[in-house]
């Protein structure tokens, strides 16, 4: 039977900061340290079995921790009915529940997200439709997490693993600042809107101060992400980068696009063509360009592109396959970084 795919996003709602202790994706030794593992005992083969009476698997790449599965006892949750997602109070907790309890308990430590993932996801798993596929397995979509269940035997088999989309999923861009050692690179992708406040916001206190700690094998790529039905302007200052980019200083006009928002009042053909200006960019070639929708191409692949992730929101930022859960946050940014270098 193929594993059924759930999208968790809904259920998740705001997920609870991560806890003190190792997030999936961090090194994996202050994990190790956490009072989940308090007491563990670790076979030969790698299984780690808690406290709880839960085994453990962690995968492991470069030191960071990149995957967990988790096997704990199932039987099926009493009083649950097909037309409800809700158990009677009859028997332990564990009962009814059939051992996701511990097992969704287990997910959330090692995630770093705490009752944030692990409510939910009990939640889930008590859902009689969930309850019926889960001997097939589902597949759950919880960015910034893929979370993998099944009924096996008397066993619920519960994977963590960290999203991730494959590079041959994003297109090629020459709007990029290169690596200041170019060769195997990790890319930092950003997909932008010029008229959204939230990339200004990232723009201007993010990236600005983040290019300058960079390690020197970042490629930073931006890519047109214009939502052109909230935001009017954006697609044609997007475009007027573009002809920017044809005059070959696509990465100063957009810097100039998010400093200076007056283009977003009035005829904002004036204040590109004023920008261009203040660049020394060919003054003919870029009024040109704007008359003749020189740019037109690449916004519109770029929303394909976006279309193709399946993308809703800007700024959205991937590092290497990995999206940021929090693109404000350089530490978040910077741990994810070094976590694609670890593990390419």
């Amino acid at each position: 039977m193929k594993a059924r795919k759930y999208f968790f996003a809904a259920l998740l709602g705001t997920l609870l900061l991560p806890s003190a202790h190792a997030q999936l994706g961090q090194p994996v030794g202050p994990l190790l340290q956490s009072p989940l593992f308090a007491e563990a005992k670790t076979q030969r083969s790698g299984i780690i079995t808690l406290k709880s009476g839960a085994n453990v698997v962690l995968t492991q790449r470069g030191g960071y921790l990149t995957g967990a599965t988790i096997v704990t006892p199932y039987t099926r949750p009493q009083g649950i009915s097909d037309r409800s997602d809700t158990a009677v109070a009859s028997g332990s907790t564990e009962q009814r529940v059939g051992g996701g309890l511990i097992a969704a308990q287990t997910a959330g430590v090692i995630t770093g997200f705490g009752e944030g993932l692990s409510s939910p996801l009990l939640q889930f798993l008590r859902q009689p439709d969930v309850i019926a596929q889960l001997p097939g397995g589902v597949t759950v979509d919880a960015p910034p997490f893929t979370i993998y269940a099944q009924v096996q035997g008397r066993a619920l088999v519960v994977k963590l693993s960290l999203s991730q989309v494959a590079a041959g999923q994003f297109a090629a861009t020459r709007n990029l600042r290169p690596a200041a050692k170019p060769g195997n690179d990790v890319v930092l992708r950003v997909y932008s809107d010029f008229q959204c406040p939230y990339c200004q916001k990232f723009e201007r206190e993010t990236l600005t101060g983040l290019l300058g700690t960079l390690p020197d094998d970042v490629r930073v790529e931006f890519h047109h992400f214009p939502l052109e039905q909230i935001h009017p302007q954006a697609r044609p200052a997007a475009e007027a980068s573009e002809c920017a980019a044809q005059q070959g200083r696509f990465w100063a006009y957009k810097d100039a696009l998010f400093s200076d928002p007056s283009w977003q009042q009035g005829n904002p053909n004036e204040t590109f063509l004023r920008l261009a200006g203040d660049l020394k960019l060919d003054p003919g070639k870029f009024k040109d360009c704007l008359a003749l929708r020189g740019g037109k191409a690449a916004v519109d692949a770029g929303l394909v592109e976006a279309q193709r992730l399946g993308l809703n929101a800007t700024p959205t930022v991937f590092v290497g396959g990995y999206r940021v859960v929090n693109p404000y946050d350089p530490a978040e940014l910077l741990r994810l970084i070094n976590l694609a270098r670890a593990t390419r």
